[in-house]
C-alpha cells in the first residue's frame, strides 16, 4: 500500500458529498497522514475538506441550466487546474457528475499526467454510451457501486471494480420507526414524505406539484402528516413550514420514520428502497432539457430501483405524468390498502441482496490505495 499524503477530490452534487465524505473517513483510517482538497458539500466538509467552491452552486442540471452557467464553470475550471498545479496532489478522486469530472479529467491528464480516480460511474448505461472513451483514455482508476455495471464495462473492454453501494453503511438512527414517530409528534399516523431533489432548481419546479397532491391528500386524510427532507443550502418557502416537518439536518432520519414517500429521481430512491419505503418517483425538466435529453436516453425507467429490478416496482411521474391527481391516486391506495403497502415494502427491500455488503467506502478505499 502505497504512502499517498495529498489527494484531490471533487464532488458536484449532494449524494456525491455524502458518499465523498464517507470514503475520505475511510481513507483517513487507513492513513491518517492524507490531506484533501477540491470541492464538496457539508458532509466532506465534516470529513477536513476545505471546499474551493459551494457544492450548491455546482448542482446544475439540463442542457439549458448549464448553459447559463457556463462562465461560473469556466471559472470552476481554472480555480481547480491552478490548485493542482500548486498543490501537485499525488490522486485526483472524481465523484459521479460527470459533466464537469470527465470535462476536467481531460484538462488533469493532458496538463499533470496525475493518476485518476472515478469513484461512482457516470450513468453511461442510460445515455451518453460514447463518454467511455473518455474513460478509457483519461481515467485510471474506475469504481463502480452498481452490480450491473462491472459486466457492462466488461463487455466494452473496459476492467472496474465493483466495491458495492455505499448507502448500505448508512446507519440512519438507533431507534426504531415508532420511536422515530415519536421524536417527531407524529405516534400512529401516517408520515408521507417529500424529497423535491438536492438542486434549488428541482425544489423550486417539484414543490408546487408536491403540495398540490399533499393538500388533497390531507383533506381526504385528516390524520396524514407531511414531512420534507431538504438537503444543505437548499431553500424553502417559510410557508410549508405550517403544514409540514421540515428536516435539514438529518434527512436520513426523517426517512427512517416515513412511511410513504414522493422524491424527485435520483440516489435517494435507493435509500429509501433499502429502509422499505414505498415511493412514487417524480421528476421535471425545463421542456427543451426535456426533448433534447429523449434523442439519449437509452432505458425503460428513470427510478434507480425500477433499473436495477427491469421492471416497474415504483411507479414513475415523469414530466407531462407528474401531475397532483395521479399521484393522489397511488398514495391513497398505499394510505387504504396495508397489504398493498406491506407487498410493496417487502419488495422493495430485496435491494439490498443485489447491491452487495456493508462496506463499500472501507473497500473503495483500500482499492485506491493500492492502486
Amino acid at each position: 500500500m502505497s504512502e499517498h499524503n495529498h489527494f484531490f477530490i471533487i464532488a458536484g452534487e449532494r449524494s456525491g458529498d455524502i458518499h465523498g465524505g464517507m470514503l475520505m473517513n475511510s481513507l483517513k483510517n487507513l492513513n491518517s497522514n492524507i490531506e484533501f482538497s477540491g470541492i464538496g458539500g457539508t458532509s466532506m466538509e465534516d470529513a477536513g475538506l476545505e471546499s474551493m467552491f459551494p457544492i450548491n452552486k455546482m448542482a446544475i442540471v439540463g442542457f439549458v441550466e448549464v448553459i447559463k452557467h457556463l462562465k461560473f464553470f469556466k471559472k470552476v475550471e481554472r480555480a481547480v487546474l491552478r490548485t493542482i498545479q500548486n498543490k501537485k496532489p499525488d490522486r485526483i478522486i472524481l465523484i459521479d457528475f460527470p459533466g464537469f469530472n470527465l470535462h476536467i479529467a481531460k484538462k488533469i491528464q493532458d496538463q499533470f499526467q496525475i493518476p485518476i480516480t472515478y469513484y461512482i460511474s457516470p450513468q453511461l448505461w442510460a445515455w451518453k454510451e460514447n463518454r467511455i472513451e473518455i474513460i478509457k483514455k483519461y481515467i485510471d482508476q474506475m469504481l463502480v457501486i452498481l452490480p450491473f455495471e462491472k459486466d457492462w464495462y466488461a463487455k466494452r473492454g473496459v476492467n472496474v471494480d465493483w466495491i458495492g453501494h455505499p448507502y448500505l453503511d448508512h446507519q440512519n438512527t438507533n431507534m426504531n420507526k415508532d420511536e422515530l414517530k415519536k421524536h417527531y409528534g407524529i405516534n400512529d399516523n401516517l408520515l408521507l414524505t417529500l424529497f423535491p431533489g438536492s438542486r434549488q432548481l428541482e425544489v423550486d419546479r417539484h414543490m408546487p406539484l408536491f403540495m398540490k397532491a399533499c393538500k388533497i391528500l390531507m383533506k381526504n386524510n385528516p390524520q396524514l402528516k407531511i414531512g420534507i427532507g431538504l438537503a444543505p443550502g437548499v431553500e424553502l418557502n417559510k410557508k410549508y413550514n405550517d403544514i409540514a416537518i421540515v428536516e435539514t439536518n438529518n434527512t436520513h432520519q426523517l426517512l427512517a420514520a416515513s412511511d410513504i414517500l414522493f422524491t424527485a429521481s435520483g440516489t435517494a430512491t435507493l435509500e429509501a428502497s433499502i429502509l422499505g419505503l414505498p415511493m412514487g418517483v417524480v421528476y421535471k425538466l425545463n421542456f427543451i432539457t426535456w426533448i433534447l435529453s429523449k434523442w439519449f436516453i437509452k432505458i425503460k425507467y428513470i427510478a434507480l430501483p425500477n433499473i436495477i429490478f427491469n421492471k416497474p416496482i415504483v411507479p414513475e411521474f415523469i414530466q407531462s405524468n407528474a401531475n397532483p391527481n395521479a399521484m393522489v391516486d397511488y398514495a391513497q391506495r398505499l394510505i387504504n390498502d396495508k397489504a398493498f403497502r406491506k407487498s410493496t415494502s417487502m419488495e422493495l427491500t430485496k435491494i439490498k441482496n443485489i447491491l452487495g455488503k456493508p462496506g463499500a467506502s472501507d473497500r473503495a478505499a483500500q482499492k485506491i490505495l493500492e492502486n
